[in-house]
């Protein structure tokens, strides 16, 4: 970690957790693809679904995620997915909602595993994408 961001981090402080920023990265991507009327809007909402993803999967393919591998392999695949799906759609007329779907599937995952690690009891019986790792996966980007 450099100096200067090390100065900003305490400068500017955590108002948000990882998880927090995901979701509302996730809402603001399926915001622009529920807003995409145009083929300009289309265009950009696509080209940041697609940056989000590619952030996601390049986080949970480092040696360091804390993530399971169960979780990390379904999130790769997932991810693999919206990516193709999102590079399809720029050139054809392809409805969007699968994407959002997926987005919405994403944005309750991660409310639903910020409170597991808040300590609030989990909606859905634990399995194998249970981890005590409080960290997100994308915090390890950057």
């Amino acid at each position: 970690m450099t100096y200067a961001f090390s100065q900003y981090q305490k400068q500017s402080g955590s108002y948000l957790s990882s998880r927090e920023v995901e979701v509302m990265a996730f809402r603001h991507v399926n915001t622009l693809l529920s807003q995409a009327g145009d083929h300009e809007k289309r265009v950009a909402a696509l080209a940041a679904n697609l940056k989000l993803w590619s952030i996601l999967s390049m986080s949970v393919e480092r040696v360091d995620c804390p993530l399971p591998p169960v979780l990390r392999d379904d999130l790769i695949k997932i991810g693999s997915w919206a990516m193709c799906y999102s590079n399809t759609a720029f050139n054809a007329p392809r409805d969007l909602q699968p994407l959002i779907d997926v987005n919405n599937d994403m944005i309750e995952g991660l409310t639903a595993s910020a409170s597991t690690v808040q300590g609030i009891a989990p909606a859905a019986p634990q399995g194998a994408y249970t981890t005590n790792a409080p960290s997100s996966s994308l915090e390890l980007v950057g």
